[in-house]
């Protein structure tokens, strides 16, 4: 290697040929090194910083990445299954427990496709009879609107139609427990019925026939001393038809009827016209109800 090639491996300008060409002093070689060994050795420092903080960030990103996934994994509801009984039709269901329940027309009943440590339904919309399979280790609660209704097994119905002004549960056999989110209501035996008011919030007990109350499983409607309000919505879910009606003036109103749903839709409405007094007009799909009323 010549004195010129020295220079350049250094970094360091070769003199000219007016400058006296000689090699490199110690002093100078030594700190050119020095220089060239320190960068290298601050550059392998920051790929191993660069590298520790990638690693770092990756372990980061992978952590949050599980967590995210476990917890979207977590939050993904059980499978539901939605049962519905359309206007004009029942319809009998078997809960994945063995429990059997029968939709009146015009409802919607909603339950997991797998039970876990509790039973736990909800009753969108409309009429259920529930015949609860007992369990003690797992209670069966009925969720509707307004009211939680609890048993370990037993058979009770839960009348919640969303224009009625009142939600009914009405024990067959055993014992129910209803309540209203943490504030409990009643306790109920055979052939006692509890009526919630949904606007007050008023409940109140009665003895009823209860097996009367879900005979419309065998098409058989039953209605006794019950308001106005229950019985149009009884035809009317009975037949697929709109009754039209002043509800302040029948508001008052309470009878008692008792017709199969294979009558025809006159023959039943001949019965509501003999026991209330009104007047009526079919017109297709509509009904319009006229009369005095209650007041």
């Amino acid at each position: 290697m010549d004195i010129d090639d020295l220079y350049k491996s250094l970094g360091l300008e070769p003199p000219t040929d007016g400058e006296n060409k000689h090699a490199p002093n110690g002093n100078e070689i030594k700190a050119r090194i020095d220089q060239t060994l320190n960068f290298g050795k601050a550059r392998n420092i920051f790929f191993r910083k660069w590298y520790a903080v990638a690693a770092a960030a990756s372990i980061l990103i992978l952590s949050a990445t599980g967590v995210y996934l476990y917890n979207l994994n977590s939050s993904v509801p059980e499978d539901m299954i939605t049962i519905t009984a359309a206007s004009g039709e029942t319809r009998e269901v078997t809960l994945p427990d063995g429990s059997h329940v029968w939709l009146n027309a015009a409802s919607v009943l909603r339950y997991p496709a797998k039970f876990g440590e509790t039973r736990e339904v909800f009753l969108e919309e409309g009429e259920v009879f529930f015949q609860v399979k007992r369990d003690t280790t797992a209670p069966f609660t009925v969720h509707s609107a307004h009211l939680d209704t609890r048993v370990l097994g037993t058979s009770f119905r839960v009348k919640a139609y969303r224009e009625l002004a009142h939600e009914i549960v009405t024990v067959v056999t055993g014992k129910v427990a209803v309540s209203r989110g943490a504030e409990p209501l009643a306790l109920l035996e055979k052939d006692q019925e509890v009526i919630f008011e949904k606007n007050s919030g008023y409940e109140k007990e009665v003895l009823v026939e209860a097996a009367e109350t879900v005979d419309w499983k065998s098409g058989n409607v039953i209605l006794k001393s019950v308001r106005f309000e229950d019985l149009i919505l009884a035809v009317e879910n009975a037949y697929q038809v709109s009754i039209h009606f002043d509800r302040q003036k029948f508001k008052e109103c309470e009878n008692s009827i008792r017709f199969s749903t294979h009558q025809s839709l006159e023959s039943v409405m001949d019965l509501v016209s003999d026991i209330q007094g009104i007047r009526y007009e079919i017109d297709g799909k509509e009904v319009i109800v006229s009369g005095e009323g209650c007041q």
